[in-house]
């Protein structure tokens, strides 16, 4: 009796000392205050007013850990003074991803292809290219055509607040904005539904949320290591050096990366000018501190595995123009040929879908019990969602999409089989970055609507199935900024500081729908103001490939690829034996998972950075092991926060000037 008394004094004594609970309801506050003006610049980095850098085009999003990294620092101030005041790490973490969600929609790869896709066709249409006749059965409600409207939009000296203007833009903002919903929403769903068997089955060790989590700390501990702010001071003096360079020419540049007009001063491809070798193609030598410092994060034996296959490909290349098919060139039906990278990377993002749930398939069967109120090992009471509510949201989440697509002209087979199609290469991105970590993920020009023409051929399409495909090319024309990531890992974040996963899902949802109707005003501010094609870097090129590409399908109609379905074939084929030896041979090097990642063009700006990265961290456990690991952390810490910070800054010079600014990422 005195026993149990005793205890229940020390539990609560323990509740009353007890850091408080976070209150998550600021973290949303903060977070939605700051949607719209991270949307407007990532915008101007990306599209509107500069050359850059493209900062949703790799893993970690710099421009939020430019924004959290300043709050965090301003919070740890506020701790000392008020400390009721301070935000919470959970409140910290619902920030973060809430302005991850808002960079995805807004990044290179989203909404800023979506809105070309809704106007180009129809401006810039001539007898010559007969695009009006092409675009003539492109649904009403999803489209602008008003010439008197996109003259202003094009050409600017306007006004988006024209009674006109709006009522030419708000029908199809409206249906894509309910579109963006639906497609994000299913993607947390998945994402609830996969999350703990990645976690703490496999014990995925999800790499870009390390150095998120660490900033939200109480406290901010890192920040009392020396070695970070060696790291810091370094990967900055590089940037501010560079960043002189562009106001000033007589400062020299440090060649780390290619220049913003696309000229890289370290490509090996230069020192072998003749064929066969010149088939290696772009292959610059790189040394961003960022992504070295992000690398080291990454597992030891998918660095390795990614540097070897990004060799195999080059030699691939190699063999390709030594039999007379140089790299890049196409057969008469204009499908890519020999060693079709895409499709064989399509192959194998497939095999990252089958070879999970096959190794996972006791976890989802308990799931799939749990879901129909049966007995189950599995437990969701934490979770974002029940798994019945997740296993739901699937559904009629992928059911919405399919109604929206019948809606638009796309018959309800194809329909459903694109959005299959679409998540389970959604699914591989999150595999690849809860397993790998990757900087870049681009897979480029992959996509369904790519797929599903190489299989049936474009002569077996309807106009406005072909229509349709060319339509979705807008989230599909490359998967870097891909929101499933940024779901998976939010939830990620919450289960491992244990923090509300509910909470999470509502943050999720919310910034997307602020974010995508944030994104669509800034853009259209701005375009009515500035014009399109007067000052926007690039113009309007994404719809110009949307156009193209359309075109091409409608003039040149091909039959079935069997040249590609092949490679497709062999893809998975690849990556599932690479699955099985990775299981069943011990000590087998190479991972499926670096295979499929090192097809693409995005790895060639991360390879020496990946491969410095790989000498390092083999140094450091061999010789000191996990002890030393964990000490040399902040120095790589450091690499990223110093370019994060120096390279952001001058953002926010070229902004306040006008003077195009040093780009520290992309291209």
């Amino acid at each position: 009796m005195i026993g149990a008394r005793a205890g229940a004094i020390r539990e609560r004594v323990a509740a009353s000392t007890a850091a408080p609970k976070p209150r998550l309801w600021r973290g949303f506050v903060v977070g939605l205050v700051l949607i719209p003006p991270n949307a407007l610049w990532v915008l101007w980095m990306e599209h509107i007013g500069a050359h850059g850098p493209i900062l949703s085009t790799i893993s970690l999003f710099f421009n939020v850990v430019f924004v959290l990294f300043f709050i965090a620092v301003a919070n740890s101030l506020v701790r000392r003074v008020a400390p009721r005041l301070a935000l919470r790490q959970g409140e910290l973490i619902v920030v973060y991803v809430m302005l991850t969600i808002c960079t995805s929609l807004a990044g290179l790869d989203m909404i800023q292809v979506l809105i070309p896709v809704m106007t180009h066709g129809f401006w810039f249409a001539t007898p010559e290219n007969r695009w009006a006749d092409m675009m003539s059965t492109a649904p009403p409600w999803l489209f602008v055509s008003n010439h008197e409207v996109l003259y202003a939009y094009y050409n600017g000296a306007s006004s988006f607040y024209h009674p006109e203007v709006l009522a030419a833009w708000v029908t199809p903002v409206l249906w894509w904005t309910g579109f963006i919903f639906v497609l994000v929403f299913t993607m947390v769903c998945l994402s609830v539904l996969v999350r703990q068997q990645w976690s703490e089955a496999e014990k995925l060790s999800f790499p870009i949320i390390q150095l998120p989590l660490a900033l939200t700390e109480p406290g901010l501990p890192m920040l009392r290591s020396k070695l970070l702010w060696i790291g810091l001071l370094a990967a900055g003096s590089v940037d501010f050096i560079n960043g002189l360079h562009y106001l000033y020419p007589a400062v020299p540049y440090l060649p780390v990366a290619p220049t913003m007009d696309g000229r890289s001063p370290n490509d090996i491809a230069n020192l072998l000018p003749d064929l066969p070798w010149h088939g290696i193609g772009w292959m610059p030598v790189t040394l961003y501190p960022a992504v070295i410092g992000l690398c080291f994060l990454l597992p030891l034996d998918v660095l390795f595995s990614a540097v070897v296959f990004f060799f195999w490909w080059k030699a691939m290349y190699v063999l390709a123009a030594t039999i007379g098919v140089s790299r890049g060139w196409e057969d008469g039906a204009g499908k890519f040929i020999f060693p079709w990278a895409n499709e064989q990377m399509f192959g194998s993002y497939i095999g990252l879908v089958v070879g999970p749930l096959l190794m996972g398939r006791r976890y989802f069967k308990n799931v799939w019990l749990k879901v129909w109120g049966k007995p189950s090992e599995v437990n969701d009471a934490e979770e974002g969602m029940s798994y019945r509510m997740a296993a739901l949201g699937t559904l009629v989440g992928i059911g919405l999409l399919v109604a929206f697509s019948v809606h638009a002209g796309l018959p309800p087979g194809l329909s459903l089989l694109f959005f299959v199609v679409y998540y389970a290469l959604a699914l591989a991105v999150a595999r690849v970055r809860a397993e790998f970590g990757s900087p870049v993920h681009d897979f480029h020009f992959a996509g369904p609507d790519n797929t599903i023409t190489y299989v049936m051929g474009t002569s077996n399409l309807h106009r406005q199935e072909l229509l349709m495909f060319s339509t979705y090319w807008w989230f599909n024309r490359a998967y870097r900024g891909h929101p499933i990531a940024n779901s998976l890992e939010g939830l990620q974040m919450s289960a491992r500081t244990r923090n509300s996963s509910r909470a999470m899902v509502l943050a999720l949802l919310l910034s997307t729908l602020v974010a995508t109707l944030a994104i669509f005003w800034g853009w259209l501010h701005f375009a009515y103001i500035m014009g399109v094609n007067a000052t926007w870097n690039g113009g309007d090129w994404r719809g110009e490939e949307m156009c193209a590409k359309l075109q091409s399908w409608m003039q040149s109609p091909s039959e079935t690829n069997f040249g590609a379905l092949a490679a497709m074939g062999l893809g998975f084929a690849i990556t599932m034996l690479l699955a099985a030896a990775r299981t069943g041979i011990p000590g087998w090097p190479l991972h499926p998972v670096a295979y499929a990642l090192s097809a693409s063009w995005s790895i060639h700006l991360v390879w020496t950075p990946m491969l410095i990265a790989l000498i390092a961290k083999a140094l450091v456990l061999r010789y000191g092991g996990l002890r030393l690991y964990r000490q040399a952390l902040p120095l790589f810490y450091g690499l990223i926060l110093g370019e994060v910070i120096v390279g952001c800054g001058w953002t926010f010079v070229g902004m306040i000037t006008g003077i195009p600014n040093y780009s520290f990422w992309g291209l």
